[in-house]
């Protein structure tokens, strides 16, 4: 379990709560990510495939607050011939970053992550990340959505280990034994979906958040009893628990008192016996892609 008691920034000096902007509109990140920097959140999730780093340029840029505080993590969508979707070459993934950065109007980012393992290219984009680094674009680079056989392909080729791997994360996707082997490897860990248990995640319409919904029931009387006798809400309870388990989480909501409220995890923790009931949830199961019908930890081509 981490000590949290000393510090709210892991080993890349990323602060341990930040700020997605998944399924925001260009508007809505614009509005959103400054509620964010305004509640006093630090780092800022994005990517290429939201579509909307233009406004979460315009927040940065409109905030105020220096470039040097905010710690900001894009990704590469690296492509997907099963998607019609052109995959990225060395090349392209040099050209996309440096109009990711157009787009968000910033000089460099602290985090470039490969959002996942989704083409055959991938040690091609690696090699590239790993030059985007050499060229100060990113200070720090990583993957998301990368199983232990994904990571293990960029360390037979003898290449530099990824920094951080983000992933789906909660008590009901604990994915155990990719946990410790990233502990064991000395990779950073980002949990994403931390609040899919719930039945309030993602419920708009065309947001995904009723597939599967059914495999969430049973855990979510269990959640609400744990918020309730430690008189937090279930999305703190959440992401705490991804606290206390070494992740550093990330938080999404174009509401502002939600904004300000899930940026509070410091002020509690989970006892131990309560921790275990909520390990105990774990089904290895994934939601967060499942509207689209895929895995993203098991769709890597050509990889055994």
């Amino acid at each position: 379990m981490t000590d949290l008691s000393t510090t709210s920034k892991n080993e890349l000096n990323m602060p341990l709560v930040g700020f997605g902007t998944y399924q925001l509109s260009t508007e809505e990140a614009q509005f959103s990510v400054a509620e964010a920097l305004k509640a006093g959140y630090r780092q800022i999730d994005s990517a290429e495939g939201y579509n909307n780093e233009k406004g979460t340029g315009n927040a940065i840029k409109n905030s105020g607050i220096s470039r040097e505080e905010i710690f900001l993590t894009t990704k590469l969508f690296p492509g997907n011939t099963q998607w019609g979707v052109q995959e990225k070459t060395y090349e392209s993934t040099i050209a996309t970053l440096k109009n990711q950065l157009k787009e968000l109007q910033v000089d460099y980012v602290d985090l470039y992550l490969i959002h996942a393992p989704l083409a055959t290219l991938r040690l091609e984009q690696w090699k590239a990340l790993i030059e985007l680094k050499k060229q100060g674009l990113t200070k720090h680079i990583g993957v998301s959505n990368y199983n232990e056989e994904a990571i293990n392909e960029i360390l037979d080729a003898g290449l530099e280990k990824p920094e951080l791997n983000q992933i789906e994360f909660h008590p009901l996707c604990a994915q155990s034994d990719l946990t410790q082997y990233l502990k064991e490897n000395g990779i950073a860990r980002t949990a994403y979906s931390s609040l899919a248990p719930l039945s309030t995640w993602r419920t708009a319409e065309g947001q995904g958040g009723e597939v599967l919904a059914d495999k969430k029931e049973d855990a979510q009387a269990t959640l609400k009893e744990i918020a309730n006798q430690l008189n937090v809400s279930e999305a703190k309870l959440l992401l705490r628990w991804g606290l206390q388990n070494g992740y550093s989480v990330l938080t999404r909501s174009s509401k502002p008192e939600r904004i300000k409220a899930n940026i509070d995890l410091f002020d509690f923790s989970i006892p131990d016996n309560q921790m275990q009931q909520l390990n105990q949830l774990n089904q290895n199961q994934a939601f967060a892609w499942a509207a689209n019908g895929l895995n993203p930890m098991e769709s890597a081509p050509d990889l055994k």
